[in-house]
């Protein structure tokens, strides 16, 4: 919900491509700032993000009864489910979006072990790395996306080699369909179906079946966020669930909203932008669908 519960507040969303070298591990960089005193939103089932607050504060809170306050670099494990999340403004925040090579490239932490938590970036990034961050702060944003590219790019902690077929072999599975099938998964797959698994729930926080769960109701939220879908497209979208119990089901528990809720404005739109969700986008891309505004300046 928006900040006073009418017209969402003034703020500004950008997005910044990784540069080609850190392309395989981050999703997207990206700025939000805002004059509001206070947002109240739900915060999709992202993957491993670091939050740099130039200005500002937040607080999230977990399923399971978990908390975590901001600190002016913030790391955020990935999230298996969403969580409501709350700005204190006025803020300026820089973040970074990893792709699972990129969260074992920092922190070489199962994902299966370590999720929806906030962790301390002292111990993720290391007292260098840290100070180099912080630096950058009296820059700007310009100047955290720049250091987060070089520490994201130096980092050297994971993943581990030979999972590394595996672990693109599921990255192209969930990239070639909107709704990818499990068959296919294990004819590709280069190793037996309990490496398989293992490797996914090192990596993504469960196994193949439970993330192309995740994965297909945070796409068809995207869709449905779209209030100039088609309608043909629309029912493609539901017909990829088995009922309307399940959809409901699913892309609550991955977005933190019903589907008939999810025609968005303001900030609430921005987190289910399909450049907020890396490679999770992809197909949408491919076939035209990823056509939700990207929201770049002032939202009222």
């Amino acid at each position: 919900m928006s900040a006073g519960g009418g017209r969402a507040p003034p703020y500004r969303y950008e997005f910044a491509p990784p540069p080609t070298g850190i392309a395989r591990r981050v999703n997207t960089f990206y700025t939000l700032e805002t004059e509001a005193g206070r947002i109240e939103e739900m915060m999709p089932a992202y993957s491993a993000q670091i939050f740099v607050f130039i200005r500002g504060s937040a607080h999230i809170r977990y399923v399971g009864g978990g908390e975590g306050r901001s600190e002016s670099i913030t790391i955020n494990a990935p999230l298996l489910r969403a969580a409501p999340f709350a700005i204190q403004g006025p803020a300026l925040i820089v973040g970074a979006s990893l792709t699972p090579t990129g969260w074992a490239a920092l922190a070489d932490l199962p994902v299966d072990k370590v999720h929806d938590a906030t962790l301390s970036a002292g111990d993720i990034l290391g007292a260098d790395a840290l100070a180099r961050i912080e630096r950058a702060m009296e820059g700007g944003a310009e100047a955290v996306i720049a250091a987060l590219g070089e520490v994201i790019g130096a980092a050297d902690r994971g993943p581990v080699a030979a999972h590394m077929p595996t672990i693109k072999a599921i990255a192209a599975w969930l990239a070639g369909s909107f709704n990818p099938a499990l068959e296919s998964l294990h004819r590709s797959s280069p190793v037996a179906s309990r490496q398989l698994q293992r490797v996914s729930r090192r990596y993504y926080g469960v196994p193949p079946a439970q993330l192309a769960k995740r994965v297909r109701a945070i796409r068809a939220a995207m869709l449905l966020a779209n209030p100039d879908l088609p309608e043909p497209m629309r029912e493609e979208v539901l017909g990829a669930y088995f009922d309307q119990a399940h959809l409901i089901r699913d892309i609550r528990r991955f977005t933190g909203r019903k589907p008939s809720d999810l025609v968005l404005k303001g900030l609430a739109r921005s987190t289910l932008d399909p450049a907020a969700h890396g490679p999770a986008a992809d197909p949408l891309r491919a076939t035209g669908r990823a056509d939700l505004p990207v929201v770049t300046g002032l939202s009222r």
